[in-house]
């Protein structure tokens, strides 16, 4: 019987799970490929811990080594049903499915002062040599556009440095500001609550519905489009999510792409899944390796190598600090009756849970545990 060529298009948790069920549904009837710039696999949320505790960008990044799926080290810049562009050539396949996430929009020349932009561990890396040090003063932390991954994770930033500054006693006040009405109005449940709880017991100030107008900005304060202004002494800006570049021309609104059963473009064999896929869930790693999952089951149903089985259940996880180094566990789960919310802690034993999550990613990836890694 013939083998069928699948192409995943990204190393985060969508495209290595997709990469991993193809493999293992679909056995020796499938050639599975993997394209990624560099052939890495970075853990985003790292992102926190480089900023807020010096951890190096590098901790949380890793070479993709999977038994039978050959990488590619290069980013792609188109993807279609029957192929991918990769530096100028193309890989035709039989199926793709794209999960390369959301790319960063650029913050004005005349901002970058006093504040820095970045969201991944990279450019986290970046941003903290240059954050301005601060011993009095206002530091903002400030979501350009929604959606962006992770939503909890600027107010979990804002409590962690809020407490530094608190315990070094500088006079320094920490606002975070969101274009979202009420912070995690897409989680639900008790998940709002918890958030803004959280900020309070740290002395955050949380500014809801700021829709940033970067035009109207200037370094040291930042306008909302309603005309509020937020002044800052340093400030860390989450830039826009925009749409990947090898995803331009699909259909769909501003960065998301519209896709319909099991993350499907126009019922093609081009399947988008991930933080860049139009689902209307949280951009969260448990929600792409669910979407990637049943995406890879529809890639190998539509060329009739496996039935498709049910699509897995969605359920995410995320992760909120409180003063005092306690950490709670947001667990969501979505079926068609809605999304079902439970909060595990505050507690100070769920930190080694968290550190859980990056060595799943990890061993997804293709790591193995060595001693004190």
């Amino acid at each position: 019987m013939s083998r069928r060529r699948v192409i995943v298009v990204g190393a985060g948790p969508g495209g290595l799970t997709a990469a991993a069920r193809l493999r293992e549904r679909g056995g020796e009837r499938v050639d599975v490929s993997l394209v990624a710039p560099g052939a890495c696999a970075t853990f985003l949320a790292g992102t926190l811990d480089v900023l807020a505790g010096g951890a190096a960008p590098e901790t949380f990044s890793v070479p993709v080594r999977l038994d039978r799926v050959s990488v590619t080290p290069a980013a792609a810049t188109e993807v279609s049903a029957d192929g991918v562009v990769v530096d100028g050539r193309r890989l035709a396949a039989d199926a793709v499915i794209a999960a390369p996430g959301l790319a960063l929009g650029e913050i004005p020349a005349g901002l970058r002062g006093r504040a820095v932009a970045a969201w991944s561990p990279q450019g986290a890396g970046i941003a903290r040599a240059q954050l301005p040090e601060i011993t009095t003063g206002s530091l903002l932390i400030a979501a350009c556009s929604a959606p962006y991954r992770c939503p909890p994770a600027p107010f979990a930033l804002a409590v962690r440095l809020a407490e530094q500054h608190f315990r070094a006693r500088h006079m320094v006040r920490v606002t975070v500001a969101t274009p979202e009405p009420v912070p995690l109005a897409g989680v639900g449940g008790d998940a709002p609550s918890l958030v803004m709880d959280a900020c309070a017991g740290a002395r955050v100030r949380v500014e809801p519905g700021f829709a940033v107008d970067l035009e109207a900005s200037a370094d040291g304060s930042l306008r909302a489009r309603d005309g509020r202004v937020l002044n800052y002494d340093a400030a860390l800006l989450i830039p826009s999510h925009v749409r990947s570049p090898c995803l331009a021309g699909l259909p769909g609104e501003g960065p998301l792409v519209a896709v319909g059963e099991r993350g499907a473009v126009d019922g093609t064999r081009l399947y988008v899944v991930g933080d860049a896929a139009g689902t209307g869930l949280p951009r969260a790693a448990g929600v792409a390796t669910a979407s990637a999952a049943a995406a890879a089951d529809g890639a190998l149903e539509a060329l009739d190598i496996a039935p498709a089985p049910a699509a897995p259940r969605v359920e995410a996880a995320c992760f909120m600090f409180h003063y005092g180094g306690a950490v709670s566990r947001i667990r969501v789960a979505y079926d068609p009756e809605g999304a079902h919310v439970e909060i595990d802690g505050p507690s100070l034993d769920l930190p080694p849970a968290r550190e859980g999550e990056r060595r799943r990613f990890m061993r997804l990836a293709g790591w193995r545990d060595t001693p004190g890694a």
